[in-house]
């Protein structure tokens, strides 16, 4: 019975293979697997953060699958294109990728991990990384001399789009904050209010707030010395943000007490609204502008060399 069971179990695993293997779509001749259809599925699913348990619309599916195939097709168009031209990415280029990609998952074992729940194994992955790299040479090369964005339309997408470029007044302040738990009691409230009693005391005698936030304050913003980020009025807790706009510069708050804790605030400095200036913006204008536009531009070189190309889609989805 048992070496009945093996066998079954073999050739349940090698059915599973063939269908692996079963081909999706033909590009000149070039198979794309169900296999490589499938991973690419699961790429788009975890990017979306879904699960398809959850996908319970059959047409969602469908139109996800064949978003996967069509980047499969396009991807294996540019790979060919690059042959074409000799434009393949070098061994530098790959080595440097995989560094990269090694660094990112924070050591080789989790690389290696990572890239064999993708169904690759490290020669297969650094073969799959110089198609990419070699796609992206090809894609780069369709639409190179293709966008070009004048200063005109510059300024013309600045004067359309001028409320993103309106910045509301801003203060910079600090914090010190001393968590308390939502369930504590009368006494742990009391301990913690006297704690930071302490630190106002301090303050009033003129220590320096910075220095008593490294020591002292329990939020994130205790490493660069109780310093946010310059804040527009909303962005923080109501009780906080009444006080930090109250505040005038180099002024110190009272203990406000909010869900999380108690806090002190100082204020450094306060930033009158204003309108971010055309100079200040033009190169970001630029590049946005470049990005959008290359990508339009590449949907059509691709939708050409997809017509020009024998592309045949073997099962229906």
């Amino acid at each position: 019975m048992r070496r009945g069971l093996t066998l079954f179990a073999v050739l349940m695993a090698a059915a599973a293979a063939a269908v692996a293997q079963v081909p999706v779509a033909s590009v000149n001749g070039v198979k794309i697997s169900s296999e490589a259809l499938d991973r690419r599925f699961d790429e788009h699913l975890r990017a979306r953060n879904m699960n398809i348990a959850r996908l319970q619309r059959p047409d969602r599916v469908r139109e996800m699958k064949r978003a996967a195939l069509d980047e499969l097709i396009h991807e294996e168009l540019l790979w060919q294109q690059a042959q074409r031209e000799n434009r393949i990415a070098s061994d530098d280029d790959v080595e440097r990728a995989l560094a990269q990609a090694v660094e990112r998952a924070g050591s080789r074992e989790r690389f290696l991990n990572g890239i064999a729940r993708q169904g690759f194994d490290e020669a297969g992955y650094r073969r799959h990384v110089r198609r990419m790299l070699s796609a992206d040479l090809a894609a780069q090369r369709l639409v190179d001399g293709r966008v070009q964005v004048p200063d005109a339309e510059v300024e013309a997408f600045y004067r359309a789009n001028a409320q993103t470029f309106e910045q509301p007044e801003r203060v910079l302040v600090r914090e010190i904050m001393l968590h308390v738990p939502r369930d504590a009691d009368a006494e742990a409230r009391n301990a913690a209010r006297q704690r930071m009693q302490a630190v106002a005391t301090q303050l009033a005698a003129g220590a320096d707030f910075a220095e008593l936030a490294r020591r002292y304050s329990q939020h994130p913003t205790r490493q660069w010395g109780g310093a946010h980020d310059p804040v527009a009025r909303g962005q923080l807790a109501p009780a906080l943000d009444d006080v930090a706009f109250a505040l005038r510069p180099g002024q110190t708050s009272g203990i406000v007490e909010t869900a999380d804790g108690l806090h002190l605030l100082r204020v450094d400095e306060r930033r009158p609204a204003q309108t971010v200036p055309l100079e200040a913006v033009r190169e970001r204008i630029r590049e946005h502008l470049l990005a959008t536009r290359g990508r339009q531009a590449l949907e059509r070189e691709l939708a050409a060399l997809r017509a020009r190309s024998r592309v045949e889609i073997l099962v229906p989805l």
